[in-house]
């Protein structure tokens, strides 16, 4: 028996050893994980400058700890038009989150009412349901409003009645497109990004990643390896009716951390939800579709909010057309509603463009933090003129301080100006409506195009090279909070615990951003060959002694 172990002990001690090796090795081709001769940081062909410098301003850091704890609630916008993935997008969010507990959807959902047999909270509780749910989970985290798709005035329009489901409760919200899915993890992931910025002012927004190419089914990351490469939108263009847009995005590889930028772009937008009170969507801006995402950018930066382009994907889209079911679907949103000369003009006004008419608007103008000419200076875009300068900032942008208004953290959404359209409801009190079961069909076809295919850098390994935020920003408030809980009285109920590395809910795996899967696995191996060593000593020994004589 010890013989036959001899060989079985070795090979569990060279598991060991190779496990531990594992635990820290880097497995991407940058810099920033220490490969010498790495890539470096790059965006838009240049390397990337490291700011703010010592001695250059900063900005102000998190007031509190809600990104650190599990308990924050996050509330997820969605606007749906005629689109059945809408219910697949809310099951995304649930599944794919490692705390689905504290994550909220607040939908806007605009169907024909003679035509559309299908409804987003009835596709996704049936969903669920072949997920192994016997009853519809998380069913009093959802609101929706349903407006017949007539009435629609184009995406900012409806975004800006999704705002009206944003909650005084809520903590940081994201809006995303009604047609996506997720990293697995991915509550944990923009939290870490968002601590990064060490900005309490800071939004995580860019382009997102193709559903079909980009994610597997088991939701990790394929696109990008060995480099980590990420969208970066560095350039504007004139839009129609002269406004300003976004260009399309180049790319970023070897990012350490999220990285400032001058562009907001509305597929994926992470931030405190004081953000959505200070700057909601101008529900005036009707038909507007060119316009939308650098009206919100300007708005936002002399609010004194800064974006920030994600360093890693963690969303990706559903780029799919021409569908059976997605003819004549979709055109409705390029339309020209009567309201449209109206909402150009309010965009003129807002962006100070020489010989507009001056509109009055109210809550959803520029902010005073920030001028229009330091916005210039700083990005080298000039909203007035619509004109991208050709100063070649990207990637190098130096952060501009401002006199903070204390008072913009604790803002309430301001009142939705006209009459709410449509019916709004709470999904828990309500009872479903029916639909044509060939819609979750639809729905599902989002997903079943994803990849059944393993990452060439694996999920573990890209979590361990993500990175950390400073330590005051992520590690030193976990431990407080890890501090608070101990120190409770056995009696008192159990605190919520914070998303600290190694916390796992039961029956969860550990979390993904902690090397101590591998570690502990490994030095249990290791302990174990150990052992199976000594005992082919002890038997050696036991074999070596001399009989004992009668």
């Amino acid at each position: 028996m010890a013989d036959a172990f001899q060989p079985m002990a070795w090979s569990i001690v060279l598991l060991a050893l190779f496990t531990l090796s594992h635990a820290n090795y880097d497995h991407c081709n940058c810099e920033i994980c220490g490969v010498k001769d790495g890539h470096k940081s790059m965006v838009f062909g240049r390397e990337v400058e490291v700011t703010p410098k010592p001695g250059e301003p900063r900005p102000f850091p998190p007031k509190d700890n809600k990104h650190v704890r599990n308990d924050t609630k996050v509330h997820m916008l969605l606007s749906a038009f005629r689109d059945p993935r809408c219910g697949q997008t809310v099951a995304n969010a649930f599944l794919r989150a490692t705390h689905p507990d504290r994550m909220y959807v607040g939908i806007v959902q605009q169907n024909l009412e003679d035509k559309d047999e299908f409804d987003c909270i009835t596709i996704y509780c049936n969903l669920m349901k072949d997920e192994g749910y016997e009853a519809c989970p998380y069913m009093d985290h959802l609101e929706i409003v349903r407006v017949d798709a007539k009435q629609s005035k184009g995406p900012i329009w409806a975004r800006a009645i999704g705002a009206v489901l944003v909650r005084p409760e809520h903590d940081f919200c994201m809006q995303v497109d009604a047609h996506v899915d997720f990293m697995k993890g991915y509550d944990v992931a923009l939290m870490k990004m968002w601590a990064m910025t060490e900005n309490e002012y800071g939004v995580l927004s860019t382009y997102v990643g193709n559903v079909k190419q980009d994610l597997s089914r088991k939701g990790e990351v394929l696109i990008g390896h060995p480099n980590y490469e990420i969208p970066f939108i560095c350039k504007t263009i004139v839009g129609g009716h002269g406004v300003v847009r976004n260009s399309q995005a180049t790319g970023a590889y070897c990012l350490p951390k999220p990285h400032l930028s001058y562009t907001w772009a509305a597929g994926w937008s992470f931030a405190k939800c004081h953000f959505e009170r200070n700057i909601p969507n101008d529900p005036y801006l009707e038909g507007m579709f060119d316009g939308e995402e650098f009206g919100r950018m300007i708005r936002l930066w002399t609010h004194g909010y800064d974006v920030y382009t994600p360093h890693r994907p963690v969303v990706f889209h559903d780029y799919t057309h021409h569908r059976p079911w997605q003819q004549g679907r979709e055109s409705t949103w390029n339309g020209n509603p009567p309201g449209l000369p109206y909402a150009l003009r309010r965009y003129f006004s807002m962006v100070d463009k020489k010989g507009a008419q001056k509109e009055d608007l109210g809550p959803y103008g520029l902010g005073k933090l920030r001028t229009i000419d330091q916005f210039v200076n700083f990005s080298g875009i000039d909203p007035r003129t619509s004109k991208y300068l050709g100063w070649d900032l990207c990637g190098k942008l130096k952060y501009v301080p401002f006199e903070e208004d204390p008072e913009m953290v604790n803002s309430k959404m301001p009142d939705y100006p006209i009459e709410l359209p449509g019916v709004h409801a709470f999904a828990h009190l309500e009872q479903m409506p029916k639909i044509d079961p060939v819609y979750k069909k639809y729905a599902h076809e989002m997903i079943e195009g994803e990849k059944q295919k393993d990452p060439q850098i694996s999920h573990a390994v890209q979590m361990l090279e993500f990175g950390d935020p400073p330590d005051k920003m992520w590690g030193e408030l976990m431990r407080k909070i890890a501090a608070e809980r101990r120190a409770k009285v056995i009696s008192k109920p159990k605190p919520l615990e914070p998303n600290e590395p190694n916390e796992k809910k039961d029956g969860e795996d550990e979390d993904v951003f902690s090397g101590s899967i591998l570690e502990k696995v490994g030095l249990f191996v290791l302990v174990l060959g150990v052992v199976g060593i000594w005992c082919k000593i002890i038997a050696g020994c036991i074999a070596l002694r001399p009989p004992k004589s009668d």
